[in-house]
């Protein structure tokens, strides 16, 4: 067993700690003891397996009261739960995770397998986002927050970068609630179909929960509301592939792009 470390001064910002057992400044821990096996899976056990632990408040709250959890840290409460950026890395990481199981435990075919024959543009941007999901995660959010904002403009609650807060939140937590899921489907996979809609509808359901609460309107106005948001992005995305495929075409015709220099990119 090693012996008690004498500790003076806080090792993260300095101030006094003699006689306390946490730093008054910023409170952190004193730490009079070296590291140890016990003492580093007592250390994990306590963030991430504990019931009151951060981590696990959180997913509680975003799940039965994501309001309160948004609102919060909006308005600059940062203690009560884990903070934005580290959990959107933390869905991040499993959304990686996730893909990896997907293809190699399991062996089921990537979305752009699936795709075979479709049109360059499609099969392109379907195979970086499925190997780099965060990049599919950073090119949405900016475009559902601009949806949401302009969905909700006449209440004149949230400016654009609330909505972007807002949708990171709505997308780390439903990929969160569907982890275990996704796996669990993976094991049946011949019902892969099914589930997607299964997963579809969560994902519908939780974020017409999240903004009735949020702007405090009744679930039909958010039914319609969500009909038509749904209607406009189906209407951009198409709109943006019938220009992208044009330009990609223009560009091939003339000589300035071909598909081998992304088959070399990749």
């Amino acid at each position: 067993m090693k012996e008690s470390i004498t500790i003076s001064n806080c090792k993260n910002c300095g101030h006094s700690v003699e006689n306390v057992n946490f730093c008054s400044h910023c409170g952190a821990k004193k730490i009079t003891k070296g590291i140890t096996l016990k003492s580093l899976i007592t250390e994990i056990s306590e963030v991430y397996l504990n019931v009151d632990s951060t981590l696990i408040r959180t997913i509680k709250d975003l799940t039965i009261k994501p309001h309160v959890v948004i609102e919060e840290y909006i308005n600059g409460v940062r203690k009560k739960h884990l903070n934005l950026p580290s959990y959107f890395l933390l869905s991040l990481t499993l959304s990686t995770i996730l893909s990896f199981i997907k293809e190699k435990a399991f062996h089921i075919a990537s979305e752009t397998e699936k795709y075979d024959g479709k049109s360059e543009m499609i099969q392109l941007f379907l195979e970086t986002t499925e190997k780099y999901p965060t990049l599919g995660y950073f090119i949405f959010i900016p475009f559902y927050s601009l949806m949401s904002r302009f969905i909700f403009r006449k209440y004149r609650k949230y400016n654009f970068i609330e909505h972007s807060v807002i949708n990171a939140y709505l997308i780390a937590h439903l990929t969160m609630l569907t982890f275990i899921p996704y796996i669990i489907t993976f094991i049946f996979g011949d019902y892969l179909e099914e589930s997607s809609f299964i997963f579809l509808l969560i994902q519908l359901i939780y974020a017409t929960f999240l903004f009735k609460n949020l702007y405090n309107v009744s679930y039909w106005k958010i039914i319609v509301k969500g009909f038509v948001g749904f209607l406009l992005i189906f209407l951009i995305i198409v709109g943006i592939s019938v220009i992208g495929g044009l330009a990609y075409k223009i560009l091939e015709e003339n000589g300035l792009i071909n598909q081998a220099s992304f088959i070399s990119l990749n």
